[in-house]
C-alpha cells in the first residue's frame, strides 16, 4: 500500500506546473496577501519562480525567489510620517503608483533580474501577479503565452473590474476608498459620493495607469503585442480580498473569486517575553499597532500623550509597536517593540482590544479572532474598513483630528467594558470563518483549475466584451422607447385621421343638405 501511495505522489509531483509569480509593488501587504497561496502551491509540488521586493529566505519557503528591489523606483521598505500620509488623496496615491513604472525600457533592461526574465525562453504554465495599479505586468502573460491569475489585496479597482466583465453598480457596491459603508442601505448622499469616486477612479485610472502602462509595455514587449486591456480582459480568474460578513454581499461573476482572509497564517508560538507579558495581565491586554507603513513614533507629541494618558488610566496591559528606542512618558503597563508578531498576538485569548489604522490585512486578522477594534483611519481603504466594523457592532472609529486625552480614554474604556463589542466581534468571526472551503483552499483549487484547463475563458461573462451602452441596455431601451413612441404616434395619427373622416362625413353631409335647401328657396 505504501508503494502505491509513493507512486501516486510521484506522479502528482511530476505533473506540477511551472508558475511565474511577479509582485514588484513596494508595499509589503501586496505580497503578504499572496504569500500563503505561493507557499501552498509549492507544497503541492508546483515549481514557482517568485519575483518580489521582499524576499524571505526562510527554509520553510519551497520556491525560488528573485530580489527585484533594485529594479523598482522609490519606496522600498518605506515607513512614512503621519503628517505625510494625512496629505494623501486618491490622486496623489495613484501619482505615486505611476512613478513605480521604470522611466523607460532602457532602465528596465539595465536591471539584471528583469533583463534575464525578459530574455528568458523558459516555458511557464501560469503567470500569477497583481495587475491592479500597473498592468504592464500583464505583458509577461503575452510573452510566455500562458494564462494569468490576478491576486489583488483589496476590493477590485473599477478599471480592472470593468475590464474583466465584473462591472459594479455604485448604487450598492462601494468603492474601497469612498469611505462609505454599504452594509446598510446607502442614502442618496452616499450613493452620490460613491458614484463620483467610481467615475473619478475610472478617469484617473485611464491617465495614471492604462495609458502610461500601455506605452511602457510596448517599449519592452514590442508593438506586435495586443493592447494590454485585451490581455487583462483574458485574465483567467481574479482573487480579491473580500468576503460577506465583514462587508456587504456583492454580485460577482465566476472569474472574480472572494478569498478574504487568505493572508491569515497558522498561529505560531509567541516570543517568550511577549507571551509572559500577556499571560500575567489579570485584566487582559490592548494591542496597539499602526501597520508596517506608518511609524508610530511620528505621532505629534499631543497625540502620543493622549494615548499615554489613556493607557495609564486602564488596568489592562498594553503592547505598543513603537519604532523608536524609547517612548517618553511610558507607564509601567506598556511594553514597546519595533516589531511584534501581530497575527499570533491577536490569536491570544487574553487580548481584549486592537487599536489599529484599519488596514485590511490586520482588520481581517482581528475579525478572524473576534477581537474588537478601535480604528484610526489615515488614508486609502482604512475608513471604509472601520465603518464596516462599526456597522457590525465590532468596533469604533476614532478620527485622527479628534484625538485627545478624554476622547481616547472614553472610547477605549467603552470598547473594553461594554460586553456587546466582544459579543458582536465573536458573531462576526463566526460568520467570517464559516465557509465551504477556507480562502487558501479556494485559491489553490481555482489556481490548479486554471492550470488543468490551460486558462478559463469560459468563466468570463459577456460583459467583458460589451461597450458600456450595451451593458447598460441603452440601445435596447432606446429601441423600446422608439417603438413605443412610434406606436403612440401611429395611434395618434390613425385616430386623428379616423376622427377627421367621421367629422367630414357628418359635417360634410350636413353642409350639402343645408346648401340644397337654400338653393331650392332661391329658385322659388
Amino acid at each position: 500500500m505504501k508503494i502505491v501511495v509513493i507512486l501516486l505522489c510521484s506522479c502528482y509531483l511530476a505533473n506540477g506546473a511551472n508558475i511565474l509569480c511577479f509582485f514588484p509593488t513596494p508595499f509589503r501587504n501586496q505580497y503578504a496577501f499572496a504569500k500563503q497561496l505561493l507557499m501552498k502551491l509549492a507544497e503541492r509540488g508546483h515549481d514557482l519562480t517568485v519575483y518580489t521586493m521582499y524576499p524571505d529566505y526562510s527554509p520553510s519557503l519551497k520556491f525560488r525567489q528573485v530580489d527585484i528591489s533594485p529594479c523598482i523606483p522609490p519606496l522600498q521598505d518605506v515607513q512614512l510620517k503621519v503628517e505625510n500620509i494625512m496629505e494623501f488623496n486618491t490622486l496623489s496615491f495613484l501619482n505615486m503608483m505611476y512613478h513605480f513604472l521604470p522611466n523607460s525600457s532602457e532602465d528596465f533592461l539595465k536591471c539584471e533580474p528583469l533583463n534575464e526574465l525578459f530574455k528568458s525562453s523558459e516555458h511557464f504554465d501560469l503567470f500569477l501577479t497583481d495587475v491592479g495599479h500597473n498592468n504592464w505586468y500583464a505583458g509577461f502573460a503575452y510573452k510566455f503565452g500562458c494564462p494569468m491569475i490576478d491576486v489583488f489585496p483589496n476590493s477590485v479597482l473599477p478599471w480592472l473590474s470593468d475590464t474583466i466583465g465584473a462591472i459594479s453598480n455604485p448604487a450598492y457596491v462601494t468603492h474601497y476608498i469612498s469611505n462609505v459603508c454599504s452594509i446598510l442601505k446607502m442614502p442618496f448622499a452616499d450613493r452620490l459620493l460613491n458614484t463620483y469616486i467610481y467615475l473619478m477612479m475610472q478617469t484617473i485610472g485611464l491617465f495614471y495607469t492604462t495609458i502610461p502602462a500601455e506605452k511602457f509595455a510596448r517599449e519592452v514587449f514590442g508593438n506586435e503585442m495586443p493592447p494590454l486591456k485585451e490581455i487583462v480582459k483574458n485574465t483567467s480568474v481574479t482573487f480579491f480580498n473580500h468576503y460577506p460578513g465583514l462587508y456587504a454581499a456583492i454580485p460577482v461573476p465566476p472569474n472574480l473569486i472572494q478569498v478574504g482572509g487568505i493572508n491569515i497564517e497558522p498561529v505560531k508560538v509567541l516570543p517568550q517575553n511577549i507571551e509572559k507579558f500577556i499571560n500575567e495581565s489579570k485584566h487582559g491586554v490592548v494591542y496597539f499597532c499602526m501597520g508596517s507603513l506608518l511609524r508610530g513614533e511620528t505621532f505629534p507629541p499631543e497625540k502620543r500623550e493622549a494615548f499615554l494618558y489613556a493607557f495609564s488610566k486602564i488596568p489592562q496591559r498594553v503592547l505598543w509597536k513603537w519604532e523608536g528606542d524609547v517612548l517618553p512618558g511610558k507607564s509601567d503597563n506598556i511594553m514597546i517593540s519595533k516589531w511584534m508578531p501581530q497575527r499570533d498576538i491577536l490569536a491570544h485569548p487574553n487580548v481584549k482590544l486592537f487599536i489599529s489604522h484599519g488596514g485590511l490585512l490586520g482588520t481581517s486578522e482581528a475579525v478572524y479572532e473576534g477581537v474588537p477594534v478601535l480604528g484610526i483611519p489615515i488614508f486609502g481603504d482604512q475608513r471604509t474598513n472601520i465603518k464596516s466594523l462599526e456597522a457590525n457592532g465590532a468596533g469604533e472609529l476614532l478620527d485622527y483630528n479628534e484625538i485627545s486625552k478624554e476622547v481616547v480614554l472614553e472610547k477605549i474604556q467603552r470598547l473594553l467594558n461594554d460586553p456587546k463589542y466582544k459579543e458582536n466581534a465573536k458573531l462576526l468571526s463566526d460568520r467570517y470563518r464559516d465557509r465551504p472551503m477556507s480562502p487558501l483552499d479556494t485559491a489553490v483549487y481555482w489556481t490548479e483549475y486554471v492550470i488543468r484547463h490551460k486558462g478559463a475563458p469560459h468563466l468570463r461573462t459577456a460583459a467583458a466584451d460589451m461597450p458600456w451602452y450595451q451593458y447598460l441596455l441603452l440601445d435596447v431601451i432606446a429601441f423600446i422607447v422608439a417603438v413605443l413612441v412610434a406606436g403612440l404616434l401611429i395611434i395618434y395619427y390613425t385616430t386623428k385621421f379616423i376622427l377627421r373622416a367621421i367629422y367630414g362625413l357628418i359635417c360634410g353631409g350636413g353642409a350639402k343638405k343645408g346648401s340644397s335647401k337654400s338653393d331650392k328657396k332661391k329658385r322659388n
